[in-house]
């Protein structure tokens, strides 16, 4: 039987944390029942009712501890450097009081 002349490709992501590697990514919750989940829009309009909805479907579907849901930057917070340098401070607390952490981009 001949190969074929080109390679299959699963449109499957694989995920960093699914593969043995050296990243320091947090491990995925089997649930999200009894956990905090943080929803953190970016500062486009349609992602903080984007996750909005999706904070209204995990209350419905689990029962998480709570969920907090961040209000957007009006603006991008870039004065000089990257734009997560000056969000650093509000990402490290963000991810200090959550167990898990929904994020969107809207337009």
């Amino acid at each position: 039987m001949a190969a074929f002349p080109f390679e299959i490709v699963s449109p499957l992501a694989v995920y960093l944390d699914e593969i043995d590697t050296d990243t320091k990514l947090a491990l995925r919750p089997a649930t999200l029942e009894g956990k905090v989940i943080g929803l953190l829009p970016n500062w486009r309009p349609s992602a903080y009712e984007l996750l909005k909805a999706v904070g209204h479907v995990i209350e419905q579907r689990y029962r998480p501890k709570a969920i907090i849901l961040e209000q957007p930057d009006r603006e991008v917070p870039v004065s000089k450097g990257k734009l997560l340098d000056g969000l650093g401070a509000k990402l490290d607390d963000f991810a200090a009081r959550v167990d898990v952490a929904i994020t969107a981009t809207g337009d």
